[in-house]
């Protein structure tokens, strides 16, 4: 919805959405400016994933609001468009797209957000966070950006493309999440300028290793080996991450390039099978064949026609 900041009856209804949707907020627009917000907010195993946009806005979390809350959090805010400064505890961290900052709603914060923005922001009670850190006395890193490039920007890249994956597939966001906690508590941990241990290292290291596959499957010459070597890690570490989620590697490096080939099948409906096979990595056509089969329970050619009856 567009709505001039001055139809006090819409904003209020955004501001009793947002406070729905998380913890009570107040909420004050810039003046003079049309506002329009949008928020999509999604329950998943520990935690609630949202996606949420809007015109410049500060967005304040006030004493009043904390007293009429049930319950502690910590948010998680991944800037995906815009730029927003987050003030919390005497701290202000400035945060563009693709960076992520903490924040505790045990205590007063404001977001200063101008012109339109667009986040991805997890919710996760604080009480379930601070069993995986491992620690009760930490003090929790809000108002720190983590830069997109850092380990904890693995994990903002990680609920980046589980937003993504739930618009898509509900299904497979569901078992993408099961770490979900523990990915934050990583990165939590790394914000604080500490190292994760337990599970929490272990779910990062599966997503420093898996984001490094994403960027380099359709390279037909990506192997076990030259994974293991890229992440510092041994073959047989590297395996037993893998094995202790019940899903080999061998199998999340086929499912990837098979993901990538139902793009390109769809995408571009001349591309041949062997042209789309070498593309998506796999050694031969007929290689290829077999995993998108075993993948899909269909042939590509089969995809492609389902897909393009879907389309009409």
């Amino acid at each position: 919805m567009v709505l001039p900041a001055s139809s006090g009856e819409h904003f209020a209804e955004w501001e009793s959405k947002l406070s729905e949707s998380y913890v009570p907020l107040a909420v004050d627009a810039q003046r003079d400016q049309p506002f329009h917000g949008r928020i999509q907010r999604h329950r998943l195993r520990d935690f609630d994933l949202s996606t949420v946009s809007g015109s410049g806005q500060r967005i304040r979390r006030t004493k009043r609001g904390i007293a009429r809350t049930d319950g502690e959090f910590l948010l998680a805010s991944i800037v995906t468009e815009g730029f927003g400064r987050l003030h919390q505890d005497g701290r202000i961290a400035a945060v563009r797209p693709g960076e992520m900052v903490f924040y505790d709603t045990t205590r007063p914060y404001h977001w200063d957000i101008e012109g339109s923005w667009a986040q991805v922001v997890v919710q996760a009670p604080l009480a379930e966070l601070r069993t995986q850190m491992g620690t009760e006395s930490a003090r929790l890193p809000t108002a720190v950006t983590v830069a997109a490039d850092s380990a904890g920007g693995v994990v903002a890249g990680f609920f980046r493309q589980l937003a993504a994956v739930q618009r898509a597939a509900p299904e497979q966001a569901a078992v993408l999440a099961d770490n979900g906690v523990s990915l934050l508590a990583s990165a939590v941990r790394l914000a604080a300028g500490e190292l994760p241990t337990g599970e929490p290292a272990q779910a990062l290291s599966r997503e420093q290793v898996l984001a490094f596959m994403r960027a380099r499957c359709t390279d037909p010459s990506l192997t076990i080996d030259a994974i293991a070597r890229a992440c510092l890690v041994s073959r047989r570490g590297l395996y037993r991450l893998f094995d202790e989620v019940g899903e080999g590697l061998s199998a999340v490096l086929r499912r990837m390039r098979v993901e990538c080939a139902k793009a390109m099948l769809v995408g571009d409906s001349l591309k041949s099978t062997a042209s789309i096979a070498a593309s998506a990595g796999f050694s031969s056509e007929r290689h290829f064949f077999r995993a998108f089969r075993e993948e899909t329970g269909m042939t590509p050619r089969e995809y492609r026609l389902a897909a393009a009856v879907g389309c009409r």
